[in-house]
């Protein structure tokens, strides 16, 4: 599997196996890196900031990874756009604190959970579930032939 590929390039197709594998593999990083930062760095200013940074910093190869799977589907790849800037939205007014107060969800936190749940069912039904595009398509090549 080319890590480069999948992470950094938006040309051409992947099949869901490697979307999956991307995704696992995304989720992992953030996951470390935002338990290693609230390990040493705790919920002060400066955790919150390198948080928002790790936040950042995925958003491209995450980016990357559905583009490429949409237009497996023979989509744009930004299309992807449509559901990854809300979930950057509301993951960085998640991180800034403003979906609660106390314990309770604010107005903006259940608009967040929506989208996040929206956009999360969206993605596993389109991208995760459903079968790209046989053969050729405008984005190139069946990525299954390759394996067959």
């Amino acid at each position: 599997m080319d890590l480069q590929y999948i992470f950094a390039s938006f040309d051409g197709r992947i099949n869901r196996a490697k979307w999956w594998a991307g995704m696992v593999i995304l989720a992992i990083v953030s996951a470390v890196f935002n338990f290693l930062i609230g390990l040493i760095f705790g919920g002060g200013t400066f955790g919150t900031f390198l948080v928002i940074l790790v936040t950042l910093a995925l958003f491209y190869p995450t980016y990357a990874v559905c583009a490429k799977r949409f237009q497996d589907r023979d989509r744009p790849g930004k299309t992807a756009l449509y559901g990854l800037v809300p979930l950057l939205i509301a993951s960085l007014l998640g991180i800034l604190g403003l979906t609660v107060s106390g314990l309770e969800p604010t107005a903006i936190g259940w608009i967040c959970t929506l989208i996040n749940l929206g956009v999360g069912i969206w993605f596993l039904i389109d991208l995760g579930i459903l079968k790209g595009t046989p053969g050729q398509n405008h984005y190139g090549g069946d990525p299954l032939a390759a394996i067959s």
